[in-house]
């Protein structure tokens, strides 16, 4: 019980600290909102934002963070459906689907350019994950790195082109014109060493 009363105050605490950052980032720039700004406005103590986050970065990213908000409820839901392939890309354009309210508040700021670029980092390590499980692909011809990179690049630049066109496409027709993109290639590149995959 005890145990349960923490882990509610610490959700408490961090969903405080989430909120007066959004809402200050409604308000002036983020490199003009200090932790002191945080603070005041969550009304918590400085050890207390320092018990959750490292600095106001981490609020804003970090895997506590206000943008990695329901990250792995949005991986649990959509990472494994029924038709996924291992490269499927819908659960991150869920995700980017759910974060629209954040990222329109933070779109003309220095906060989105560090937002994508954490989520840059967050899709690469999924990717390399995801390309381990083949063993197959470090014999293709081309280098692990390679395809990890042209991968995560790839979907990256589907995000930013999604949110600035007003996110008109549903996450799944997002995912299909990934697909499209990616597919051929890798499908080549995996057939020719013979390495089994889920097409789409």
């Amino acid at each position: 019980m005890d145990q349960e009363k923490q882990d509610r105050r610490k959700r408490k605490t961090r969903l405080q600290l989430r909120s007066a950052l959004l809402s200050l980032l409604k308000e002036k720039r983020y490199e003009e909102i200090s932790v002191q700004d945080i603070i005041e406005r969550a009304d918590v103590a400085r050890s207390t934002f320092y018990i959750h986050y490292v600095d106001k970065d981490d609020l804003l990213t970090g895997g506590h963070g206000v943008f990695a908000q329901n990250l792995g409820q949005h991986m649990m839901a959509h990472g494994k459906e029924n038709g996924a392939s291992v490269f499927s890309s819908r659960v991150w354009f869920y995700h980017i689907q759910a974060q629209e309210p954040i990222l329109k508040v933070i779109a003309r700021d220095s906060a989105m350019d560090l937002a994508m670029k954490t989520l840059r980092g967050v899709i690469h390590r999924n990717m390399e994950e995801r390309m381990q499980t083949h063993s197959q692909v470090e014999n293709a011809g081309v280098p692990l790195s390679m395809i990890v990179d042209y991968l995560t690049d790839t979907l990256m630049s589907l995000i930013r082109w999604w949110f600035k066109d007003g996110m008109r496409y549903t996450p799944e027709q997002m995912d299909e014109m990934f697909q499209r993109l990616v597919m051929p290639g890798m499908s080549s590149l995996l057939s020719a060493r013979g390495v089994n995959h889920e097409a789409h």
